[in-house]
């Protein structure tokens, strides 16, 4: 028979007190204040826009070496978004026969004329600038050869906010190589991200 000293002794199983419990929110709580502040949600915005330019971009020069044939990176600057022409015949313009796909930027970016210094210096006159660049259906463009070389050199600007210099990214197209390589402004000067 249970006396009423030994019911005490094995009341519950194994669990967690409300005091328990309490502390673990509270620490978790602290955990969040302390780490929030330093996560900038429009800077990761502003770096995935970047890189997804520059995979767009990158892409289109491995299509133009693997099928042969040129590959057309326009970019309408209005609406935030990327067109891609596998241009099949070689003649640099857009044709029904042609395939055609576009990439727009995450929500909340935008093509924008940067108000500090370009990359390679001097001041810029527009988001995206090029000494060749050339207007394939409405859209200043950046043709890749089938040797993977591009048409023209090219700086693209973009940002999350524009009213925050250091929400600028920034991208550049190399003619000889179509090699791109990316940049962020720090508020002083541009540096070349990580890929």
């Amino acid at each position: 028979m249970r006396t009423e000293e030994t019911r005490g002794r094995h009341r519950h199983g194994p669990g967690f007190t409300i005091i328990e419990l309490v502390m673990v929110i509270v620490m978790i709580g602290l955990l969040t204040a302390i780490a929030l502040p330093r996560i900038n949600l429009t800077r990761m915005k502003a770096d995935g826009a970047a890189r997804l330019v520059r995979m767009v971009v990158m892409n289109a020069q491995r299509t133009s070496i693997t099928r042969q044939s040129n590959t057309i990176v326009s970019f309408d600057l209005t609406n935030s978004r990327i067109r891609v022409v596998e241009d099949y015949n070689n003649n640099d313009t857009l044709n029904t026969t042609d395939r055609v796909y576009w990439r727009g930027l995450p929500e909340g970016v935008r093509f924008i004329t940067p108000t500090m210094a370009r990359v390679i210096g001097g001041t810029a006159s527009a988001a995206l600038v090029g000494s060749a660049l050339r207007t394939v259906a409405s859209y200043p463009s950046v043709t890749f050869r089938r040797d993977g070389s591009a048409s023209s050199d090219a700086e693209i600007y973009f940002s999350a906010r524009a009213t925050v210099a250091t929400d600028f990214r920034a991208m550049t197209v190399s003619p000889s190589t179509g090699r791109s390589d990316l940049y962020r402004w720090t508020g002083t000067a541009w540096v070349r991200m990580t890929q």
